[in-house]
């Protein structure tokens, strides 16, 4: 399959939430927990509404979170 020149029309692959959960470095389950109370941004998937994350939802989470945590020390 020919992709050339179409790179900017595919969207980047979304996470898993044990994908999430390595790069948080949590247990799966926090993830879950912490998308039931809206902490984080998730998106369902297919019949089965699977969870899945896009990773600049990820990256500005952990943007958001690193300023709180010097806006509290700092």
């Amino acid at each position: 399959m020919n992709t050339e020149g179409h790179e900017s029309k595919i969207p980047p692959r979304m996470l898993t939430v044990k994908e999430v959960a390595s790069i948080l470095n949590i247990h799966p389950n926090t993830v879950r927990r912490w998308v039931r109370k809206g902490l984080l941004k998730s998106y369902s998937l297919g019949p089965r509404h699977y969870l899945r994350f896009k990773q600049e939802d990820i990256v500005d989470f952990l943007n958001k979170s690193r300023n709180e945590v010097h806006t509290v020390c700092g």
